[in-house]
């Protein structure tokens, strides 16, 4: 186990490299020097915060907070786990599918002068933005928001070194109203995700860094909203410790529902494999869901 804020999941995974070759014998290690200077992450004195920073929130007691992804109010795990009222789900989605959702996406987009066409990440995330928002909202007028991990490697001027280990993660996000998210075309969602990407510059980084140096801050998922973290593309299943590789690279259980995880289906998306999108939520909101979900 590690915490987050000591290694993030680019950094895990080669860690967990590393030790599976020593465990076979190999002796070969990824990485034989491993970068971890943390002064690029050193907040600027005076803090200097030129962006609101709406991706966090600043509770009134952050330590007594089980996990960085769990609301003021609720305690972890969450009692929804133990309860006949909440599910867990692992939804598939062929390649097929998200080539469809990117198909989607571009022909609207081809319709808008200004529009272009998008990643699997920002499809896939797009599409659960909006099918979440109308399971788990009720008021057209809410604001929804989604949030996501964005690597700062080559964000940062200079970038950090190739092989860094650490956590070199901030929370990136897209908001809109639930109205707008269930009406307009799926574009229209990808367009915020990649604004929400596209804001993340060596400025908003250190921006970010000087806000939750001053405030200590929590990726603000509360009030419906959730957090994305893709994993697919980290080798946790290429994992060999010297009995085969793992049948299963992922959790089993969560007792956050408003975080939601990309994991790989074994093939991965770079080799033609899809994406299994794994979740929970209470159990009449993921009825809901699985109505929009599959409305590719």
């Amino acid at each position: 186990m590690t915490n987050h804020g000591i290694l993030d999941g680019k950094s895990a995974s080669e860690m967990f490299h590393n030790l599976a070759s020593i465990c076979r014998g190999d002796e070969t290690l990824k990485t034989l020097i491993v970068p971890n200077d943390r002064t690029p992450f050193r907040a600027r004195n005076p803090p200097q915060i030129k962006f609101p920073h709406q991706e966090y929130l600043s509770p009134a007691n952050p330590s007594s907070l089980p996990t960085s992804f769990t609301p003021q109010n609720q305690t972890s795990p969450s009692p929804l786990i133990f309860s006949t009222n909440y599910d867990h789900k692992l939804f598939s989605f062929t390649p097929s599918m998200i080539i469809s959702l990117k198909q989607k996406a571009a022909a609207a987009a081809a319709m808008d002068a200004g529009g272009t066409g998008c990643s699997s990440f920002e499809a896939i995330v797009a599409h659960l933005w909006r099918a979440r928002s109308m399971a788990v909202f009720e008021n057209p007028d809410a604001f929804s928001t989604v949030f996501f991990a964005v690597d700062i490697r080559s964000k940062m001027s200079p970038p950090l070194p190739v092989g860094f280990a650490g956590n070199a993660v901030v929370t990136a996000f897209a908001t809109a109203k639930v109205e707008d998210l269930a009406e307009k075309p799926l574009s229209f969602c990808v367009d915020k995700v990649k604004e929400g990407r596209e804001r993340v510059t060596d400025e908003y980084v250190r921006s970010a860094m000087d806000w939750l140096e001053v405030h200590r801050g929590i990726p603000a998922t509360c009030n419906g909203n959730f957090y994305v973290s893709a994993w697919w593309k980290l080798p946790f299943g290429a994992l060999d410790l010297g009995f085969g590789k793992l049948v299963h690279g992922g959790p089993i259980a969560s007792g956050n529902d408003e975080f939601v995880l990309l994991l790989s289906n074994g093939s991965g998306v770079e080799n033609d494999g899809g994406i299994n999108v794994w979740l929970g939520l209470e159990r009449e909101k993921m009825k809901r869901f699985m109505i929009h979900v599959f409305d590719i």
